[in-house]
């Protein structure tokens, strides 16, 4: 019988380890430093869009143009809704892969379409 306290410990050693709780000893995409890296450029790509988006705003505010207005938008659309549409739709199960992917392509479609259309509209 496995009730005696030492076994109970080295199940439940065993099942921390592989819980949820459990140590990270690797994770999916690889080393945990690998994804920890990843992750750390993915949040620095969305501040620095983030941030692009504000001064583009500021610009426009200051006295820009509806031109200068949709070039935000548009690398808005190209930029940060892309990496926040990904995170968002990532845990949502009942969206397919390809799916997060075609709403992801079409903002960044979107938004390359919106800055073609001020650059070609200047002339």
């Amino acid at each position: 019988m496995s009730g005696e306290p030492a076994t109970i410990g080295v199940e439940v050693a065993a099942a921390v380890q592989s819980g949820p709780i459990g140590r990270f000893t690797s994770t999916v995409g690889g080393a945990p430093e690998l994804v920890a890296l990843v992750f750390a450029s993915l949040v620095l790509a969305t501040v620095l869009s983030i941030y692009l988006a504000v001064r583009l705003y500021r610009g426009y505010r200051t006295g820009g143009g509806r031109g200068m207005l949709l070039l935000g938008i548009g690398l808005v659309l190209l930029t940060t809704v892309p990496m926040v549409l990904r995170l968002v739709l990532s845990n949502v199960p009942a969206i397919e892969t390809a799916w997060q992917e075609t709403i992801v392509a079409a903002s960044q479609l979107l938004g390359l379409l919106l800055i073609l259309g001020v650059i070609h509209g200047r002339r």
